[in-house]
């Protein structure tokens, strides 16, 4: 079996290999493996000995065409001829060397999509770069004439403003939001960019697997300034609870206090609350997310791994008092009007309605709940890894990202190195003392160096000495 499990490219793959005719015939295929399985790569390689037994008698099939429908006309005999002029070796081999027709982008984007698990977080994303950058631009190019210059073009072109700018209403929550270059028509931002050109190579990455190109072109991507997160102080996150409608307030609190992301609150419930014990704690084991079509649908956590979330002591006395005394199997912790979840839209409303009624200049959202959450572990001295674990981020440099509201983290940890070592004198230690006497000067001065134990100096008569 030539089915195994590899990396390459530092993706987790099924490395699919068939060999044949002492290497004559030589075909490779790389599936993922995070979204197929090894009876996918099984099947694949079984498509792989299908086609090379098809290059290798290539008259089988019009034998046995020839043999069913045997009549003696002179279709048959016509039928005979081709078969035989076929199965030359000669005809075998061209066949086999005739060149793949190359498909253009926009044909290869509908098989593209196809294999990528809607599941995901980022389908919709994908989708999305492909149908407003990649195939306006690019799509009527064959996979073979995307070179790095037209990724450069593409690039620019991306970079630099075009049409009408649109108003933000994201920004300050109203219709009537001043104009900004971040909406459609105007440049797009850098992580904007690098994420068109990352589905760009993924695109061709499969087609290199594939074998309808013969190489990828180099990507560029652009420098990406990330600034730090913004987030709430304690005394504003007291305000804006206050300011808070009764129905919504331990809603927002929760947030503050988990920093839960908006679909697992929605999806949180009770049987995920555990106030008993020592220490109580709440088990993410999904989320909820909205369809295109406007559907709520339940799916497991980003990342796709539960965690648990220890909760502060006025967190979970909250909880004990909004807990039902006998909840039922698989009720919400907050439900709501929209099949039986939150309305994330009204969250997003109350929560900018609270901040401007409390009186703050910043632009707050929900998911700024769980950047207050993330730097108020930070600033309490939380190691990173353990704020990695209860927020679930994949990668420690995420987490990282409020790194500098903890600058002098480790300092006290400094006190552990190092002896007791006293200088006497004038600012000189025991040791500088000793080789000062004239005995042992030439002995501390050298420096012994790969076993030579007669001294290595920088003092010329020491180098003829020791030679």
């Amino acid at each position: 079996m030539s089915v195994k499990a590899t990396t390459r490219r530092g993706k987790p793959v099924w490395a699919i290999q068939v060999i044949r005719d002492g290497g004559a015939y030589n075909r490779r295929r790389f599936l993922d493996r995070r979204t197929y399985l090894k009876q996918d790569a099984l099947a694949a390689e079984e498509e792989l000995i299908a086609e090379y037994e098809r290059t290798s008698n290539p008259h089988q099939g019009g034998e046995r065409h020839q043999e069913e429908d045997r009549s003696g006309d002179a279709g048959a005999m016509t039928a005979t001829t081709n078969a035989t002029t076929t199965s030359s070796p000669r005809a075998a081999k061209a066949k086999a060397s005739a060149p793949r027709e190359t498909p253009t982008l926009a044909d290869f984007a509908e098989r593209y999509l196809a294999l990528q698990d809607p599941r995901r977080s980022d389908f919709e994303n994908k989708a999305r770069y492909l149908r407003l950058h990649l195939l306006p631009h690019l799509g009527d190019l064959r996979l073979d004439q995307i070179s790095s210059m037209v990724i450069d073009e593409l690039r620019a072109r991306l970079r630099a403003p075009h049409g009408e700018r649109a108003s933000s209403r994201r920004s300050l929550g109203r219709k009537d939001a001043p104009t900004t270059d971040r909406r459609k028509g105007g440049p797009k931002s850098p992580k904007t960019i690098n994420n068109v050109l990352t589905t760009l190579r993924s695109m061709l990455n499969l087609a290199l697997d594939y074998e309808l190109i013969d190489r990828v072109p180099r990507f560029r991507m652009e420098k990406v300034h990330r600034p730090d997160p913004s987030f709430l102080e304690e005394a504003e996150v007291k305000r804006l609870i206050a300011a808070t409608p009764a129905e919504w307030r331990l809603v927002v609190f929760t947030a503050v206090r988990t920093g839960l992301r908006r679909g697992e609150l929605m999806g949180l419930r009770w049987e995920d609350v555990h106030l008993e014990g020592r220490r109580p704690t709440l088990r993410v084991r999904r989320s909820v997310k909205r369809e295109p079509g406007g559907v709520l649908r339940v799916k497991e956590p980003k990342g796709g791994k539960p965690r648990s979330v220890p909760l502060t002591a006025d967190l979970a006395e909250a909880l004990r008092q909004a807990r039902p005394e006998r909840p039922e199997a698989g009720s919400l912790v907050f439900p709501g009007p929209c099949q039986g979840f939150l309305d994330h839209q009204r969250l997003w409303k109350v929560v900018s309605s609270a901040a401007r009624a409390a009186g703050l200049d910043k632009h707050v959202h929900p998911h700024l709940l769980r950047h207050t959450f993330a730097s108020e572990c930070y600033r309490r001295g939380i190691p990173p890894q353990v704020v990695q674990l209860w927020l679930g981020h994949a990668h420690i440099t995420t987490t990282e990202r409020y790194a500098h509201l903890a600058p002098t983290a480790g300092e006290d940890l400094i006190d552990r190195l190092g002896g007791q070592v006293r200088l006497s004198g004038e600012g000189r230690s025991d040791l500088q003392r000793r080789s000062a006497s004239g005995s042992e000067a030439r002995a501390v001065e050298g420096c012994a160096i790969r076993g030579n134990t007669r001294g290595n100096t920088t003092d010329p008569r020491d180098a003829k000495n020791a030679v």
